[in-house]
């Protein structure tokens, strides 16, 4: 039988201890995106793969800019025009043209190649048009000025992105521009969710006198999707651990030995993690076999969090009401489901702003309170959300941060700064 009540960072420590990333598999560029890079990605090529314009305007040899001064204007004269994705018809010639010609340069748009012998662009804004292709300056430039190089964005061997990091949508531009038709990334964790508890109703069902909306179902199976798993809502089960055990079954690995892909990578319950007369996760998970590991926690609220596992499927029984099942998943289960995932950051970005108003007064664990940042004078501030009932729609739906208060430690007084996790993918 596990300890009766585990610390926080130990519970942690134990369900990060049991998740490892999922195998890798190779997915074409169009379904990479929320996906968990497997391997590192290095550039095969130069880009741009030579030198480019950076702006709409001339481009032309630097050295022929020299004399060029205010009182003392160049004449230039361009003889093509160069749009971008089109190649220069051929060198700009190397000896200026007659004095009455011009020296030689090309128009050219952001971009574009430039043609062979030119090394800068001058803007078009600075430069005096004197008829037909004609073209004054009155400055020197320098070679390079207002060019991007060859390899500028990328050059070959680059390393250009890690193991591990997640492909948001700046993800996918440099997989689109390293002309990456195939990724590795990790295997997207499937995860399982069933809601317990006879006063439960899911909607389109009729709602019985004394009976509920089923809301954490639908709020967990939100978070998991946007988190980068697949969710797989199993709807609302009885009170009745037959019925129950019946809808997890088939959904849980048989074993470690088995080998291959499970049904589900992740298991969650929801409601029935307490001792009462109708409450059920502990006896299921016995039956079906699974190894438990604790089923309390020394964390508010989510205190009677359960994990458990059966074969290479995780199981979590989190509490039913709304506020400890959204703390206990954003405090357990989604580090769990980043490391299946394969990501190498477990947390979310985290920010210091200044506490507004008092935190609950907790004792003897650690607390999670949701909060509201906003900016005042230029500078964050954090603002505890507090619910009425713990069963009422949860502090979480107008939260935009979490504020985590170790077990030990000095609560915040109104006017520290504070550790806020940002809840952002």
């Amino acid at each position: 039988m596990p300890e009766a009540a585990l610390a926080f960072e130990e519970a942690l420590r134990r369900v990060l201890a049991a998740a490892a990333p999922l195998p890798a598999e190779t997915v074409p560029f169009h379904e990479a995106a929320g996906r968990v890079l497997a391997e590192p990605l290095r550039a095969e090529r130069d880009e741009p793969p030579a030198t480019k314009s950076a702006m709409d305007g001339f481009a032309l040899r630097a050295a022929h800019t020299a004399s060029a001064t205010p009182q003392r204007p160049l004449r230039f004269r361009f003889s093509e025009v160069i749009a971008a994705g089109r190649p220069a018809r051929g060198p700009l010639p190397e000896r200026p043209m007659g004095a009455a010609e011009g020296l030689p340069a090309a128009r050219i748009m952001t971009g574009a190649l430039l043609p062979e012998g030119a090394d800068a662009v001058v803007k078009q804004e600075h430069t005096e048009p004197e008829g037909g292709s004609c073209f004054l300056i009155r400055r020197s430039l320098a070679p390079g000025e207002n060019a991007i190089p060859a390899g500028a964005r990328m050059a070959r061997g680059e390393p250009l992105l890690d193991a591990g990091e997640p492909l948001g949508p700046q993800a996918l531009g440099i997989l689109a521009a390293a002309r990456c038709e195939r990724v590795r990334t990790h295997r997207r964790p499937v995860v399982a969710l069933l809601a317990l508890g006879d006063e439960l109703v899911d909607l389109g069902d009729p709602l019985g006198a004394g009976q509920t909306p089923v809301t954490n179902l639908h709020v967990l199976t939100a978070l998991v999707r946007r988190y980068g798993g697949l969710p797989r809502s199993l709807g609302v089960a009885p009170d009745d651990p037959e019925r129950i055990c019946t809808m997890l079954e088939p959904w849980l690995a048989r074993s470690d030995a088995d080998g291959g892909t499970p049904p589900c990578d992740l298991v969650l319950t929801l409601g029935g993690t307490h001792r009462g007369d109708f409450d059920y996760v502990h006896t299921v998970l016995e039956r079906l076999g699974a190894g438990l590991s604790f089923d309390r926690i020394r964390m508010t609220p989510g205190s009677s969090t359960i994990f458990a596992r059966h074969g290479a499927t995780l199981c979590f029984g989190l509490p039913g009401t709304p506020m400890a099942s959204w703390a206990a998943f954003e405090a357990l289960v989604r580090p769990a489901l980043w490391r299946l995932a394969g990501r190498r950051q477990l947390e979310h970005p985290r920010l210091t702003a200044r506490l507004a108003e008092p935190l609950p007064h907790e004792h003897g664990s650690t607390a999670f309170v949701a909060c509201r940042v906003r900016w005042v004078g230029g500078e964050p501030e954090v603002a505890p959300i507090q619910g009425r009932h713990p069963h009422e729609p949860p502090a979480s739906a107008r939260a935009d941060g979490l504020i985590r208060c170790p077990e030990g430690q000095r609560l915040p007084a109104v006017g520290d700064w504070v550790r806020v996790e940002w809840l952002a993918d």
